[in-house]
């Protein structure tokens, strides 16, 4: 029964920090905020997060779309187009999207950030285009590099066009036919 109040506590601590770091950034966000929102004191979030940067990292690691690329490639069907829709629907959610691009910005401040970032650009880039096109030579990798920054111009710059059409679009411009 403890286990799972601390549970519930942490998920509520992590819950309003992504708020509250979603509005004010990582770096003008203060632990009073987060303690306020979460409905709990400064030391209990001391307690589940030693130091306010352990908590950054919990947060902004939840905003990289790792889950999604590594769920998609396991799916084996369809990846692109997997990756396209968990992708654009994971961002919807403002404060998600908002911490995204926190997160890209301060990967050169947290190290194990960049290090994520750096997984989702060079190793999971390959492991995609192995399944997408049995190959990871120049070209191919390109390809999957420009479907994922088209999604990423979207998360910063939504459009009105409709997640679908958009994500076709990109799949025919990097000629992928997706069975």
């Amino acid at each position: 029964m403890r286990q799972r109040n601390e549970e519930v506590t942490r998920e509520k601590i992590l819950q309003a920090a992504a708020e509250v770091f979603a509005e004010e950034d990582f770096f003008k966000a203060s632990v009073e905020e987060i303690s306020k929102k979460a409905g709990v004191s400064k030391g209990i979030i001391f307690w589940h997060f030693k130091t306010k940067d352990q908590l950054i990292l919990e947060v902004a690691k939840k905003s990289i779309p790792l889950d999604i690329v590594e769920g998609c490639i396991k799916n084996e069907e369809k990846i692109l187009e997997c990756i396209g829709n968990k992708y654009l629907e994971k961002y919807e959610n403002p404060t998600m999207r908002k911490l995204f691009l926190h997160t890209l910005s301060a990967m050169n401040i947290y190290k194990e950030l960049g290090d994520c970032i750096r997984e989702l650009c060079d190793s999971l880039v390959r492991k995609i285009s192995l399944k997408v096109f049995n190959s990871e030579n120049s070209e191919d990798l390109v390809k999957i590099r420009s479907f994922l920054g088209g999604l990423l111009c979207y998360v910063i710059n939504p459009h009105n066009i409709e997640k679908e059409i958009y994500i076709n679009t990109l799949l025919r411009t990097i000629k992928v036919k997706e069975s």
